[in-house]
């Protein structure tokens, strides 16, 4: 399910890009949960990091700000989401990129012209969403990239992931999240603690060092966890 947030002051315009993408759902089977938003404010009021895997934004918007004033505002909140341009104003999308804008389409447009590239955009988001997790901490869920997370340590009953963005207590198997991270460059250096080997600052003997914690190295691991980490400088 890709998650749309469509921000468009024209009701014509709401109604073109729903039936689109109902006929776009059924030729290709991609499911798509659409919002509709009249203006900045309102959607900004809606607006949280991880709520949505695309942002359709109206350049020329009635309202006090602008479709790119708004994107200043979204990317102070979410820096990752997908964001997209429509706007009849072709002279004006070049104002996208300073916003991280990932194209823009053109009004007025046609199915071909909106199928085309929202399928390319549908490729990224779900690249995207290969490369995060959903964790959660004291109830709240999070959504954090997967390159941001420095180590996984089991503790008891416990299993803690520490990020870039704090630590986050769940429940499972490090067996099951190893399987999950291996193509990301995780490895084992003991039975307690799942590694990012882009973050591993040294190796003394048996401890390693990953951003600055000191873990322990078992002897049965020793081998195999500096071939891995040797393979992966080999290919930085």
């Amino acid at each position: 399910m890709i998650k749309i947030a469509i921000v468009e002051d024209d009701i014509q315009d709401q109604e073109k890009a729903k039936t689109f993408f109902e006929r776009l759902s059924e030729e290709s089977g991609e499911k798509f949960a659409l919002s509709f938003f009249l203006n900045g404010d309102q959607f900004l009021f809606s607006f949280q990091y991880g709520v949505f895997d695309l942002v359709l934004m109206d350049i020329d918007l009635s309202s006090k700000d602008n479709g790119i004033e708004v994107s200043k505002k979204l990317r102070k909140i979410d820096e990752d989401v997908v964001l997209v341009f429509t706007t009849n104003l072709a002279q004006y999308a070049i104002e996208g990129y300073k916003v991280n804008a990932f194209n823009y389409i053109v009004k007025p447009y046609s199915y071909f012209d909106f199928s085309s590239q929202i399928m390319a955009i549908v490729s990224k988001i779900n690249s995207q969403k290969s490369e995060r997790i959903l964790l959660q901490n004291d109830g709240m869920k999070a959504v954090v990239k997967i390159k941001d997370i420095y180590y996984v340590e089991i503790s008891g009953h416990q299993m803690i992931y520490h990020t870039s963005v704090g630590d986050f207590k769940t429940y499972g198997s490090l067996k099951a999240v190893e399987k999950e991270l291996k193509s990301f460059n995780f490895a084992l250096c003991n039975s307690c603690f799942l590694v990012n080997l882009d973050y591993v600052e040294r190796v003394d003997g048996y401890d390693v060092t990953v951003k600055g914690h000191k873990l322990l190295i078992s002897h049965p691991r020793k081998k195999e966890f500096m071939k891995e980490l040797s393979a992966y400088l080999g290919k930085c």
